[in-house]
């Protein structure tokens, strides 16, 4: 059980989290990561003038750096922790971690090239 390895926020996980790691529950870890990045992000169009992509749930766009960090530590988030007890998820902290940054990085590079583009307002993308 990877849990005590990655944990929450301090005050618990939110609802969206406990759902999002229930349905992840018996996936692959790769499909939970994606199952995971799609209910945090839900990315919809790629910047026609950068490497950014739309977030509709956080309604920013946004580049991959932002992403990671969101996904990765952001305590509303923390995808490592929603995923930590899919049945292939490794036993080691670090290596969940960089398993898990592996696929986040394929998720945004997948997004990246398949979703239409559309022009950006006036203001940057997050980094």
């Amino acid at each position: 059980m990877n849990s005590c390895h990655v944990t929450p926020r301090t005050d618990g996980p939110t609802r969206r989290q406990r759902s999002v790691r229930q349905r992840a529950s018996r996936l692959p870890l790769h499909r939970a990561v994606r199952l995971a990045a799609h209910a945090f992000f839900r990315f919809s169009h790629r910047s026609d003038s950068s490497k950014a992509l739309w977030s509709r749930r956080e309604r920013v766009w946004m580049g991959s750096q932002t992403y990671l960090y969101w996904a990765m530590s952001d305590p509303r988030i923390n995808i490592p922790w929603l995923v930590a007890d899919v049945p292939d998820a490794p036993d080691a902290r670090d290596a969940l971690q960089e398993a898990v940054r592996a696929e986040l990085v394929a998720y945004w590079g997948e997004r990246l090239a398949a979703l239409p583009q559309k022009k950006t307002p006036s203001w940057p993308p997050l980094p």
